[in-house]
C-alpha cells in the first residue's frame, strides 16, 4: 500500500510521496521491501496514487532489489480493501496475499505470522501489537486461540478496552476477496473485518513481537530515526561499521568527533572539529569545521557551515545552513532552503521548500506561503508584506503585543484603516495584540491617515497605527506606525518593537488589566475645525 499523500509529514512530503521519504538514507518503502524479501515474499505489487513516478522510477521492475515488482495505479478511491481487490483483478492474483503499508517501520517476524495463519486455517489474519497509547489505532481483543472477538476503530479513552492494536498488516485468503465488491469503495477495518466477524468466518489476530511504528507525523518520523540509531529496530543499513558510526564509501570524516551512533552516507565531507551525536547524514553532504549536530537528520546534498549548531531537527535535500547558524529542536526544513549566517530558527518551526532566512535573523514561526524571513520588520516607520501571506493575523497580533510593550500598560493607542477587507482583519488582530499587553485602543475604524495623525495631537495617546492596502502593489498590506506626536515612529522605537517581537519577551497583562477598546466620535469634525483654524492664519 503505497498511495498515501503524507499530509501530516509536510514539508517533507511536498515533493515526495510518503513511502519515498528517506529513513536512514533509504526510502521507507525500501525497508519494507527488505523485510518482505527476508521472509520469502518476492512477488510484490505496489498500489500507487500520489506521485507514482517517484516510486516506479526508483524500484523499476524490482530486480535490483531482489524482488519482482508490479504496480497498480488507482483509477478511483475504492478504499483500502477495494483498492487491493482492484489490484488482484488486474494482475490475476488468486493465491494467499500479505498486505503491508509502505510507510511503516517494523521488523516483525512475518514468517511466524504466516505460520500462525496457516495453522489456524484462517480466512484473514490481522497482525497485532501492543502500544502505550491506542487512541489513534484500531483496538482489538482476541480469544485464547487468537480468534478476534471484538475491535473498534480509533476509540476515545472511554472506549478503550485493550492496548492491542491493528498494525495494518494483513494475511488474506482468496475467499476473503470474494466478499469485497469490485470497483466499489470498501475498507478493511470498516467493512471487511466487521463482515467476517459477523459471519464468524475465520478472522484471527496474531500478536507479533518486535518493533512497529506508524510514521504518521513529523515527530514520529524523527523518533523513528532515534529508535533505529539506538538499536530498537533491526534494519538493513548500507555502509561499513566503525566506532560510533556506519559509514558508506567515499566519505571523509577528517578527524571529526563522533558520539553515540551515527549513519553517514556516500561522499560526505566532514571537516575537522565537527561533532556528531546520534545523527543521520545523507549522501554528498558537507559539514563545516566546528559544526555540532545532535539527534539531527540530514537528507542528501546538504551544506552545513562552520560552527553551525543543529539539534533534534530534520533538514531536507539541497538546503544550506550558514556559518554559526542555529537550528533548534523539532525544526523540519523542506528542500532547497537557505539559512543565512548567524540566523537562528527557534523550536517547533516548519519551513516549506525554497524558503530563505536572512543572515542574523531569528525565526519563531513556520514559513508556509512566505518566500523569505528577514531580520528586520521595519522599513522606516512601516511594516509591509504580502497580504494574508506575510502579513497574517497571527503575525500582526504578535506585532501588536510588541508595540503594546513599547507603549506601556494602561496607555492608549489610536488605530485606523482603509476600506479594504484585509485591512479590517489586520486592524482587529493588532487591536487584540495591543489589548493583550494591557493597552487601551481608540479605534477610528475607516479613516484617512491625516485624521489619525491629528487625533494624536491631543497628547493623550502613546502612539498610533494605520493599516492599508499598498497603493502601488494591491497584493501587499502596509502597517504604518506613528509616534505620540503624530509623526512617523522613530527608527529607535521601531528597533525596540523588533527586539520585543523576535525575543518574544513582551509582557502579557493580568486578567484584570487587559486593555479596553473605544470608538471615538466626531474625529472628522475636530479635524475640520482645526483645519479651518489653521487656514485663517
Amino acid at each position: 500500500m503505497a498511495g498515501g499523500f503524507g499530509t501530516r509529514l509536510r514539508p517533507l512530503t511536498m515533493n515526495l510521496p510518503k513511502p519515498m521519504v528517506p529513513l536512514l538514507n533509504k526510502p521507507m518503502m525500501e525497508h519494507i521491501v527488505d523485510l518482505l524479501k527476508v521472509h520469502g515474499f518476492h512477488n510484490l505489487t505496489s498500489l500507487l496514487y500520489f506521485q507514482p513516478e517517484a516510486i516506479t522510477s526508483y524500484f523499476g521492475d524490482g530486480s535490483t532489489f531482489g524482488v519482482d515488482m508490479k504496480y497498480t495505479r488507482a483509477e478511483a478511491d475504492y478504499g483500502t480493501a477495494g483498492s487491493v481487490r482492484n489490484a488482484t483483478e488486474q494482475h490475476g492474483m488468486k493465491e494467499r496475499i500479505l498486505i503491508i503499508s509502505g510507510d511503516i517501520l517494523t521488523d516483525f517476524d512475518l514468517s511466524a505470522a504466516l505460520k500462525f495463519h496457516q495453522e489456524k486455517k484462517a480466512v484473514a489474519t490481522i497482525v497485532l501489537t501492543h502500544v502505550k497509547n491506542p487512541l489513534q489505532f484500531g483496538v482489538v481483543i482476541t480469544e485464547e486461540d487468537g480468534r478476534i472477538a471484538r475491535f473498534l476503530e480509533k476509540p476515545s479513552w472511554g472506549e478503550v478496552f485493550s492496548d492491542t492494536i491493528n498494525t495494518g498488516i494483513y494475511i488474506l485468503e482468496p475467499e476473503a476477496f470474494e466478499r469485497i465488491p469490485y470497483r466499489r469503495e470498501f475498507d478493511f477495518s470498516k467493512d471487511l473485518f466487521p463482515l467476517l466477524l459477523e459471519e464468524k468466518s475465520g478472522l484471527y489476530g496474531y500478536i507479533a513481537d518486535g518493533y512497529w511504528r506508524d510514521i504518521g507525523n513529523l515527530i514520529e518520523y524523527h523518533e523513528a530515526h532515534l529508535d533505529a540509531l539506538a538499536g530498537k529496530v533491526q534494519l538493513n543499513v548500507h555502509g561499513e561499521p566503525r566506532e560510533n558510526a556506519i559509514i558508506e564509501k567515499g566519505t571523509e570524516v577528517n578527524g571529526a568527533l563522533l558520539y553515540g551512533q551515527n549513519i553517514i552516507g556516500k561522499n560526505v565531507k566532514i571537516s575537522p572539529g565537527a561533532t556528531l551525536l546520534n545523527s543521520v547524514i545523507g549522501d554528498d553532504t558537507v559539514i563545516g569545521s566546528g559544526a555540532t549536530l545532535e539527534d539531527a537528520v540530514l537528507w542528501d546534498h546538504v551544506a552545513i557551515g562552520d560552527l553551525a549548531y543543529i539539534n533534534h531537527a530534520v533538514i531536507c535535500s539541497n538546503s544550506n545552513i550558514g556559518v554559526e547558524a542555529k537550528i533548534h529542536e523539532h525544526v523540519f526544513m523542506g528542500e532547497r532552503c537557505q539559512v543565512g549566517e548567524k540566523a537562528e530558527i527557534m523550536p517547533n518551526v516548519k519551513l516549506c521548500p525554497q524558503k530563505q532566512i536572512e543572515s542574523g535573523s531569528i525565526l519563531h514561526t513556520s514559513l508556509v506561503l512566505e518566500d523569505k524571513w528577514s531580520k528586520a520588520l521595519f522599513t522606516n516607520s512601516r511594516i509591509s508584506g504580502a497580504s494574508n501571506i506575510e502579513i497574517t493575523p497571527e503575525f500582526t497580533a504578535k506585532v501588536g503585543a510588541s508595540f503594546g510593550a513599547l507603549c506601556g500598560m494602561g496607555q492608549y493607542v489610536v488605530i485606523s484603516r482603509d476600506s479594504d477587507p484585509g485591512s479590517r482583519v489586520i486592524s482587529r488582530a493588532l487591536t487584540s495584540g495591543l489589548m493583550s499587553a494591557g493597552v487601551n485602543v481608540r479605534d477610528l475604524e475607516q479613516s484617512p491617515i491625516p485624521l489619525t495623525r491629528h487625533d494624536l495631537l491631543n497628547g493623550r495617546q502613546a502612539g498610533g497605527v494605520h493599516v492599508r492596502k499598498n497603493p502601488y502593489e494591491k497584493r501587499r498590506t502596509d502597517i504604518i506606525f506613528f509616534d505620540s506626536d503624530g509623526k512617523d515612529l522613530t527608527s529607535t522605537k521601531g528597533k525596540t518593537i523588533e527586539r520585543y517581537f523576535f525575543g518574544e519577551d513582551f509582557p502579557r497583562a493580568p486578567y484584570d488589566k487587559v486593555g479596553t477598546i473605544e470608538f471615538p466620535v466626531r474625529t472628522g469634525e475636530a479635524y475640520r475645525k482645526k483645519f479651518h483654524q489653521e487656514c485663517q492664519y
